[in-house]
């Protein structure tokens, strides 16, 4: 019988076979809504990486940038200090459920320009 190679979303030549983060999630059920969402949001074009499990936040990349946002909050922030996927899930990992691992720059009020 032949055997099927089952190919993971967000395996590329970027990443590595590390799993997610504890308390963090790569699989997505709508990921072209969250995406749209996030771009609207933001005005990035975003493609998800991680989303918290049992949260209101997603971690995204746009470009060769990444970014978490707060939907509860609705604020986001560029992730100063990760270059690559390893390089996010080890940061994410290193403060189990917090971000302490991640140096942050607030995003611009991006919502309120389309607010009249």
């Amino acid at each position: 019988m032949p055997r099927h190679n089952t190919h993971c979303p967000l395996q590329d030549a970027d990443s590595s076979t590390a799993s997610p983060p504890r308390g963090w999630s790569a699989t997505f059920t709508n990921p072209k809504i969250l995406e749209n969402m996030l771009k609207y949001s933001t005005g990035l074009d975003a493609t998800l990486e991680l989303s918290e499990d049992r949260g209101s936040r997603y971690i995204f990349s746009s470009g060769k940038d990444y970014y978490i946002w707060n939907t509860a909050s609705e604020q986001g922030w560029r992730i100063l200090n990760v270059q690559n996927r390893e390089d996010l899930y080890s940061n994410v990992a290193s403060r189990g459920k917090g971000l302490g691992g991640l140096e942050l720059e607030e995003l611009p009020d991006y919502g309120s320009d389309l607010e009249g």
